[in-house]
């Protein structure tokens, strides 16, 4: 029998790689009393002891102890060649040295800017030593290996994350037809087209009057932002909602005409399967977006730092009810064909050489990254 254990920066956060974290535990689980007789989580920063509840795995959080996490490893028994080992940041590599040392078998996973700047020197020699490595788009696997060219010669296998679908409130409509960009707004993260996408906010108001923009999510960058809005004068239809529960966004998904974010570093960009799987079209910049939206048949693609080509998407599907539709309902037939819970389950058990399972992960995929904690 064999067993695995997941290495994680944290799991009850609002962040894209807490919710990879869930998925691949969610998947894991669903393993065990199968192919495996275990998983572990291991968590750097969980405050809480247990983030999924209920789940059949085994948590440890060293609460932001390097030191502590470290002896996870140091630690550790029964490991050995029957061991899996799944790493979730490129930074966390070094703890599994121990487990490489005892024959397990170490998978990172790369998960978007974290891998895209070069390793250090223990990172490296685990990485080397790793079993099998993946990524979670193309796009992050070729900046991964710009990065680091002495590692590109290893083969890097691609494994498309999954979204369950989020469930709308039955009240508590909006007036429909707005625009809706989902994110943090982090200062250190200004990358995912907030500014980009407000700058353009006077323009795409001189052809549609009474064009609305909703910025789901909060950070520290907020108030700038908001103020911005204000100095442009557009803040009368760029509503700010602060951080949002996961009834709250599955309510602002459904009431949208469509969804935009212009990110030019995404590594992959789980919102944008949570709208498709609200049959909303996406309008996205090129990138690890293009794995997801085929431009003029699920979304419109701009070219990252173009505003006026960015009006231009947004200004389309605004007036373009027609094809906003047309979009929209195919967006969300290629999530429930590649981008379900069980279809990113399948492709990670291939991955790791795991035989199908009848039982699919559920909720515990759910993701929510505008700022508030997602349960499972």
């Amino acid at each position: 029998m064999m067993r695995a254990i997941v290495l994680a920066p944290q799991m009850g956060g609002a962040d894209g790689i807490s919710a990879i974290a869930r998925q691949v535990v969610a998947a894991l689980t669903c393993q065990v009393g199968g192919a495996l007789d275990a998983v572990e989580v291991w968590s750097l920063y969980d405050e809480q002891q247990g983030p999924l509840d209920g789940q059949s795995f085994r948590f440890r959080t060293a609460r932001g102890s390097r030191a502590r996490f470290a002896s996870y490893a140091l630690r550790a028994r029964d490991v050995d060649a029957h061991t899996l080992v799944v790493v979730l940041h490129a930074h966390l590599l070094p703890v599994a040295l121990p487990l490489i040392r005892r024959g397990s078998r170490v998978i990172p996973l790369l998960l978007g800017i974290e891998a895209w700047t070069p390793l250090r020197w223990l990172e490296r020699v685990a990485f080397r030593r790793a079993w099998r490595v993946a990524a979670i788009s193309h796009h992050t696997a070729s900046r991964f290996a710009v990065a680091n060219p002495a590692l590109a010669d290893m083969p890097v296998r691609v494994c498309h994350p999954g979204i369950a679908p989020l469930t709308a409130l039955s009240n508590g409509h909006l007036p429909g037809g707005y625009a809706l960009i989902v994110g943090r707004m982090a200062s250190e993260e200004r990358y995912k087209g907030h500014d980009d996408l407000i700058e353009c906010w006077p323009r795409v108001r001189e052809r549609i009057a009474n064009a609305r923009l909703i910025v789901a999510g909060g950070g520290d960058d907020l108030e700038r932002l908001r103020e911005r809005a204000s100095a442009l004068g557009v803040d009368d239809v760029v509503v700010f909602t602060g951080p949002v529960s996961n009834d709250r966004l599955a309510t602002l998904y459904r009431d949208a005409g469509f969804f935009v974010m212009p990110s030019r570093d995404e590594g992959f960009g789980l919102v944008y399967l949570e709208a498709m799987s609200a049959g909303k079209p996406c309008i996205a910049a090129k990138g690890a977006a293009e794995e997801i939206i085929e431009h003029g048949r699920t979304g419109l693609i701009v070219p990252a730092g173009e505003r006026e080509s960015l009006t231009g998407a947004v200004a389309t599907l605004f007036t373009d009810v027609p094809l906003r539709a047309r979009l929209g309902s195919a967006a969300a037939a290629v999530v429930a064909q590649r981008f379900s819970a069980s279809a990113f389950a399948a492709r990670f058990y291939a991955l790791l050489d795991l035989p199908p399972v009848l039982t699919s992960p559920k909720a515990a995929i759910a993701t929510n990254e505008a700022g508030s904690p997602a349960g499972p």
